[in-house]
């Protein structure tokens, strides 16, 4: 009787296996490193995602606040322009009485540096309210 020849690519698997001196199964470091960089990329892809998700909540947040402090300095203008307004501050004088003088009178003040600098003599008068000599 005759036994029928094995295949090529069985003989060449068997062939390797006694030469190497182990069986012939598959190489499983190669295929274990190439599952664990699989992985790996898989979460870091998760990670990165995951990091631009949170730097756009944060720039919405700024892109928020940048708004409301806009509408505020608005605020702040709008009420300035009003504080400034002639209109009002003359008003606001003249109630608490503040006008402008009738006649312009010149103080001397007796013993300050610069005080022989009088525009009007005849209508000066002393600080201290004596008429000037």
């Amino acid at each position: 009787m005759t036994s029928q020849a094995a295949p090529y690519a069985a003989r060449r698997a068997r062939e390797r296996a006694e030469a190497t001196g182990r069986p012939g199964s598959p190489r499983i470091i190669p295929l274990l490193f190439f599952t664990a960089l699989v992985i790996a990329i898989f979460f870091s892809m998760i990670y990165l995602r995951i990091a631009m998700d949170r730097s756009a909540f944060e720039l919405d947040s700024v892109n928020d606040q940048i708004t409301l402090e806009r509408s505020r300095t608005l605020d702040l203008r709008l009420e300035l322009a009003q504080l400034q307004d002639p209109q009002r501050i003359a008003t606001q004088a003249a109630q608490i009485g503040l006008v402008y003088p009738e006649e312009q009178i010149t103080l001397i003040v007796t013993g300050a540096p610069g005080s022989g600098d009088v525009l009007h003599e005849d209508s000066a008068v002393d600080a201290l309210g004596s008429p000037a000599p």
